[in-house]
């Protein structure tokens, strides 16, 4: 959704306020977080996880200049500073700019802001009488400190990564809307740069926790049915081929479908995925083995792809 295509369905409440400010009346803006107001004081608001943002979001999905938010003739338009995981306006994704309208829900990483507008307001105060700040947000009760050079440097080296373990219940966040959506381009860029970071510290020999392998795995395989991308179905099998054990039987039961209606899966390295599971089974419980069975299956409906 670009700003032009919101140009021909202009919502009233933002040709009023234009229309006030044409006749000399005061509109006040600001951005609603976390229960805070941030007034767009000079008409702009930088919003990312780096220091030197006014708005400073704690949150490993959020790019170190993630967003700007700007006051321009009158109406809030939103830029996507050409961030990782995006910029959201009402669960659509931004591209590049959007005019905002009061009450519109902008989801940067895994917070959600709400822009709101006020005609004839006091500068600097809400109806319920709290003032607006305008620095930054650490935490829903901290404020950010400031950077040592030592953690300056960390961030400057990692300005656009997430973190590993448990950051995929946070990139889940966006990733599970625009999965409902069935935008599988979307959901590759919110998540392709964790996947594939984290089955590369597997086969680097770090460990990785069963939970976090099998949501890998469980969103590789969403994205391997909405895309239709074998490169998904190949991941599955690389990364428990890596850990050494059976897929879940959950996704064992999408790859039946997925399967089905995608080419060029890579056949050798599932059949030595299956090979390795076979020299083991000895090791295994009932459950296991009746998984590597169905995991066999898998091999065959692969082969008449």
């Amino acid at each position: 959704m670009t700003d032009d295509k919101r140009d021909h369905n202009t919502p009233a409440s933002t040709n009023e306020e234009r229309s006030r400010a044409a006749r000399g009346a005061e509109v006040v803006h600001w951005v609603e977080y976390q229960g805070d107001a941030i007034e767009l004081r000079g008409g702009q608001l930088l919003v990312g996880r780096s220091a030197m943002c006014r708005l400073v979001l704690d949150d490993p999905l959020v790019s170190r200049q993630h967003a700007e938010f700007r006051l321009e003739n009158g109406v809030v338009i939103i830029y996507d500073l050409k961030s990782v995981n995006g910029v959201f306006v009402n669960g659509q994704k931004v591209e590049r700019q959007l005019r905002l309208a009061a009450g519109d829900r902008v989801s940067i990483g895994s917070q959600e802001l709400v822009l709101r507008s006020r005609v004839n307001s006091k500068p600097g105060e809400r109806s319920n009488g709290r003032k607006y700040f305008a620095e930054t947000i650490h935490d829903e009760t901290e404020r950010q400190k400031p950077l040592n050079p030592a953690e300056t440097t960390a961030a400057a080296s990692s300005e656009d990564s997430t973190i590993q373990g448990e950051g995929l219940d946070l990139l889940a966040t966006v990733a599970d809307k625009v999965l409902a959506l069935r935008r599988g381009d979307d959901a590759e860029r919110i998540l392709s740069t964790y996947l594939l970071s984290l089955i590369e510290k597997a086969r680097q020999g770090q460990v990785c926790p069963p939970q976090t392998a099998e949501k890998a795995v469980t969103y590789a395989v969403k994205l391997a049915s909405i895309t239709a991308k074998a490169n998904w179905v190949d991941y599955c099998i690389d990364m428990y081929k890596t850990i050494g054990r059976p897929l879940p039987g959950a996704v064992v039961d999408t790859l039946y479908d997925v399967l089905r209606r995608v080419n060029g899966v890579n056949l050798t390295a599932l059949r030595e995925y299956i090979e390795e599971l076979r020299a083991t089974q000895h090791r295994m419980g009932p459950a296991e083995r009746f998984l590597v069975q169905r995991i066999e299956g898998l091999e065959r409906i692969a082969a008449l792809r």
